[in-house]
C-alpha cells in the first residue's frame, strides 16, 4: 500500500479503505459472502470489472486470500482482514447515530433490505420445518417486488416462487419495514398503523415479529439528540446507580 506520502499509519490505512466500494466488499466478507456471483448480488450497483479490481487490491494487500479456481473460487479474510472488522462495524455505528437515514424513496431498495434482513435472521424460532415467506413490498425502487424467504436449517432468499405454497404472507410498505429493521420503528406500531400485514396460520403470525427482530446490531444505536438515545442514557445511569447502591451495601 502506498501511504500519500506520509508516514502516518491513518494514511496508510486509508490508502485502501478510503477507495470506493473498498468498506462494503470487506462488510460482505465479514458477513459470510465468499463467492464473486454472491458479492455482485449483495452490491448490485457495484461493476464487475470494478468488484475484480477490489478484489485483486485486498488480495494484494494481504487483506482476504482466494481459495479455489475459476467458478469455485472464494474469497476469505486473512487475520489482517478480520482486524478491520471493528472498524467497519464502528463506521456503521457512527452513521446511524450521526447520519442516520432519511428513508427517501431513492434509498428504499427492497433487493439490499431482504438481502440483509435474509442473512441476519436465525432459521430456529419460526417453525418446525421447512416454512416459505413471502415478502411483497411496495413504495420503494422499484415500487412493488417480492421475494420469498424459505426457512429451513439455514435461511435462502429467492426471487421467484419456490413452491409448492406459501406458508406465510408478508404485505409491507417499504420505509415502514426498513424503519422496523433499522430500530426506528417497532413491527407492533407499524401492523397497527397498517404498514404491515401478515397473512398465514396464527402459530406463525404470532411468532414473526418477534422472530424477524430488527438488525441485531445497528438497531440499538439511536440517532445523537434523539429521545431514545436520551432514554438509553437514563436506564444507564439508573443501572450504574443501582450497581453502585449494591455496592455500598455489601
Amino acid at each position: 500500500m502506498r501511504a500519500n506520502g506520509q508516514f502516518d499509519p491513518v494514511a496508510r490505512a486509508s490508502e485502501l479503505l478510503s477507495e470506493k466500494w473498498m468498506s462494503l466488499i470487506l462488510r460482505e466478507l465479514m458477513l459470510g459472502t465468499t463467492r464473486y456471483g454472491e458479492l455482485i448480488r449483495a452490491l448490485p450497483t457495484l461493476s464487475q470489472p470494478l468488484l475484480s479490481k477490489r478484489l485483486r487490491e485486498l488480495l494484494d494487500a494481504g487483506v482476504i486470500e482466494r481459495r479455489g479456481e475459476r467458478m469455485a473460487a472464494r474469497y476469505h479474510l486473512t487475520e489482517a482482514g478480520w482486524d478491520l472488522e471493528p472498524i467497519i462495524t464502528a463506521m456503521g455505528a457512527w452513521a446511524q447515530r450521526w447520519a442516520p437515514c432519511t428513508y427517501d424513496r431513492a434509498d428504499l431498495d427492497p433487493a439490499l433490505l431482504m438481502w440483509d434482513i435474509h442473512r441476519m435472521l436465525v432459521p430456529a424460532g419460526l417453525a418446525e420445518g421447512r416454512t416459505v415467506i413471502e415478502f411483497r413490498l411496495h413504495g420503494g425502487t422499484p415500487a412493488n417486488a417480492t421475494f420469498w424467504l424459505v426457512v429451513g436449517e439455514e435461511i435462502e432468499m429467492r426471487h421467484t416462487d419456490p413452491g409448492p405454497w406459501t406458508d406465510l404472507a408478508v404485505d409491507a410498505d417499504m420505509r415502514a419495514l426498513t424503519e422496523v429493521w433499522l430500530g426506528d420503528r417497532t413491527m407492533r406500531s407499524a401492523m397497527d398503523d397498517g404498514l404491515i400485514t401478515l397473512t398465514g396460520p396464527g402459530r406463525l403470525t404470532r411468532r414473526f415479529p418477534r422472530w424477524f427482530g430488527q438488525h441485531p446490531i445497528y438497531a440499538k444505536v439511536r440517532p445523537a439528540g434523539s429521545e431514545d438515545e436520551a432514554d438509553a442514557a437514563d436506564d444507564k445511569d439508573g443501572a450504574d446507580d443501582s450497581t453502585e447502591d449494591s455496592t455500598d451495601d455489601e
